[in-house]
C-alpha cells in the first residue's frame, strides 16, 4: 500500500521553505543595505541545511534503524533529487526559460 502524498501541504511547505531563505539571504541592515537589487543566496549553505534538516526529520522515522535501512532510504531520495533535477530542465527547455542565475563563489 503505496501513501498518498499531500501535494497540497506540499506546496505549503515548499513555499514557505522558500521565503525564509530568501529572508535569511537579505543582507543585515534589510534590502536598503544592498547596493543593488540582487539577492544572494548561498546555495551551499542552503543545501547544507536542507541536508541537516531532513536528518533531523528522518532520525525519528520509525523502522530507520540499521545502516542499511538509512542506505535504502537515502537512495530513495537520490533518485528522487536526479529525477526532481531532470523534470526542472526538462521543463526549461520546454518553456524556453532560463536557469537561476547563480555564480560558484569559492573561497581562496
Amino acid at each position: 500500500m503505496t501513501h498518498e502524498l499531500n501535494e497540497e501541504y506540499i506546496r505549503k511547505l515548499r513555499r514557505g521553505i522558500l521565503e525564509a531563505i530568501c529572508e535569511a539571504s537579505v543582507p543585515e541592515g534589510g534590502a536598503a543595505a544592498s547596493f543593488d537589487k540582487t539577492l544572494y543566496i548561498g546555495t551551499a549553505e542552503v543545501c547544507e541545511v536542507l541536508t541537516i534538516t531532513l536528518a533531523e526529520f528522518l532520525e525519528s522515522m520509525p523502522g530507520l534503524d540499521s545502516p542499511s535501512d538509512i542506505r535504502i532510504v537515502s537512495e530513495r531520495i537520490a533518485k528522487n533529487l536526479r529525477s526532481g533535477i531532470q523534470t526542472v530542465r526538462r521543463i526549461r527547455v520546454e518553456t524556453g526559460s532560463d536557469p537561476l542565475p547563480t555564480v560558484a563563489i569559492r573561497p581562496n
